[in-house]
């Protein structure tokens, strides 16, 4: 496929959020339009299916999430990291117990019941139990860890949430879990809780979150063009502003592949290459 020149970019994503998902890219379709880099999107049920398309060249540009993001990279076909959005730059994955529960730190969960992700989950599986075990404590070996059930989304894929990681510690039964930062202060607020209920005792190393992925041999004008348009919006500007709330951003940045190396790397060790979920 030729670069976008003569056509718009065809920007792919999932409809994870379907109550917002069509707004939210109205927005962003409408902005792009305006400022003279027409712009057409596809949503997605699953990345796998985004992922698929990218790869292949049917789709220009991917907003990804992390494991999504992460594989293309790994595929070698010469996709690039693009932007992200401030709040997914520098996030971290935190290791949470009960202030009653005896641990207060790493080392205590030794031995202890522990509640992680599906294995396939960037922030609640994959880079925390890389970077515990690297800290002395690998959870695998080292602790119990605690089957919770799986969630059922929307788009049929099943998943085990920071809620339901959070409420097995909150009633025991789970000593210790991990929960993605930035949803600690929202699950204590809507549990009622202290802030002194609930205690930090690990915290992994930052890293990237979600990301725009170019296609393999989309031209660096076309991206660059992309990215500076994306890092020029106005959050001042009504429609921007509530499409950023929808989204969760103040403003967009550029990023880097390194954001995600660490995720790269925990995927080739847990020989899951090639898969997003």
């Amino acid at each position: 496929m030729s670069d976008s020149g003569a056509r718009s970019l065809l920007i792919g994503a999932t409809a994870a959020d379907t109550k917002r998902a069509v707004l939210i890219w109205n927005a962003i379709r409408k902005y792009f339009h305006e400022a003279g880099l027409p712009v057409e999107y596809a949503l997605y049920s699953t990345y796998d299916a985004l992922c698929e398309h990218l790869l292949a060249g049917h789709v220009d540009i991917a907003w990804n999430a992390p494991m999504a993001h992460a594989q293309s990279l790994l595929a070698g076909a010469g996709c690039r990291t693009l932007a992200m959005r401030d709040t997914d730059e520098d996030v971290h994955t935190l290791l949470v117990t009960r202030s009653d529960s005896g641990i207060d730190s790493l080392a205590d969960v030794a031995g202890r019941r522990v509640a992680l992700g599906l294995q396939t989950s960037s922030e609640l599986w994959l880079i925390p139990v890389a970077q515990m075990a690297e800290d002395g404590v690998d959870p695998r070996t080292a602790c119990e860890l605690v089957e919770l059930p799986s969630r059922t989304y929307p788009n049929l894929q099943e998943w085990v949430d920071d809620p339901t990681i959070f409420d097995a510690v909150l009633d025991g039964t789970a000593d210790a879990g991990v929960i993605f930062e930035p949803w600690l202060p929202a699950l204590s607020r809507k549990r009622g809780l202290d802030p002194d209920a609930i205690r930090v005792v690990w915290r992994s190393r930052p890293y990237s979150h979600c990301a725009f992925t170019s296609r393999p041999g989309l031209g660096s004008t076309t991206c660059d063009r992309f990215v500076e348009l994306l890092l020029a919006m106005d959050p001042e500007d009504d429609e921007i502003a509530e499409m950023m709330r929808m989204e969760h951003l103040s403003t967009w940045v550029v990023a880097a592949d390194d954001g995600w190396r660490d995720l790269m790397d925990s995927i080739e060790a847990a020989g899951l290459t090639g898969r997003t979920f």
